[in-house]
């Protein structure tokens, strides 16, 4: 039967490569993005519909769910992939760009996986992936906002796995190390080469690809994981063992 998943951030990076990888699959993606540009053209499915959305509307985010078809079957899953990346030094930060930042990547979060959470939404049994970071747990120079951010996500994780579990729905936090992805570019841009070539050694294994990413999401949606919650899983090529 086939399954039905939403998705965020679904029009770059880890988020697109997993867009293609539910579709390849067999099952059905509602993939949410800023810029249908992006992505309505790589597509000519009956397993996939855009839906253009800004997750900074976080009071809107519940107008996503009313415009879904779920007559023919619930949810079996959601994957919060979207999220920003922001270093400037701690003295540079204020209340307005920590919020813009916590909208984002925590706040579109929780309203996401409250109105998932319904029964009406979700099968029993469904799946959620909340993409958080190793920097939640490890820290780094001039990323007091986003390591914030992803740490929050931790707490998220394993509060909502005991509450949903009563549903047998799971609820995982995947925490990659530095993947290969327009974001990683973007960061990277703002870095002279040494703080580069820095960063890339201290991955023992290197930095990553989305296709090493996208096979934990893959067995998380699956009924292999169906013992597996409230977990933050590192995916960061040794990153995090020094």
């Amino acid at each position: 039967m086939q399954k039905k998943y939403l998705l965020t951030g679904a029009t770059s990076g880890i988020g697109l490569a997993i867009c293609n990888k539910i579709i390849s699959n067999g099952d059905f993606v509602y993939a949410i993005g800023r810029n249908s540009n992006k992505i309505e053209n790589l597509y000519n499915s009956s397993s996939f519909e855009f839906i253009e959305f800004n997750l900074n509307n976080t009071n809107e985010i519940e107008t996503i769910f009313d415009n879904l078809n779920l007559d023919c079957g619930k949810l079996d899953g959601l994957i919060h992939c979207a999220g920003i990346e922001e270093t400037m030094p701690l003295t540079r930060y204020t209340p307005d760009k920590i919020f813009k930042i916590f909208e984002i990547n925590v706040f579109s979060a929780i309203e996401l996986l409250r109105i998932f959470s319904r029964k009406k939404t979700s099968n029993d049994g469904a799946s959620i992936i909340l993409f958080s970071s190793v920097m939640g747990i490890l820290g780094q120079a001039g990323k007091v906002g986003y390591s914030s951010t992803k740490a929050a996500l931790l707490g998220l994780t394993k509060s909502s796995a005991l509450e949903l579990a009563k549903r047998k729905i799971r609820v995982n936090a995947l925490l990659p190390g530095v993947v290969k992805t327009p974001m990683t570019n973007n960061f990277f841009s703002q870095l002279d080469q040494t703080q580069i070539d820095n960063i890339i050694n201290m991955h023992p294994l290197g930095i990553g690809e989305v296709d090493d990413i996208v096979p934990i999401v893959e067995f998380l949606l699956s009924n292999g994981s169906r013992w597996i919650t409230g977990q933050n899983i590192i995916i960061d090529g040794g990153y995090s063992i020094h």
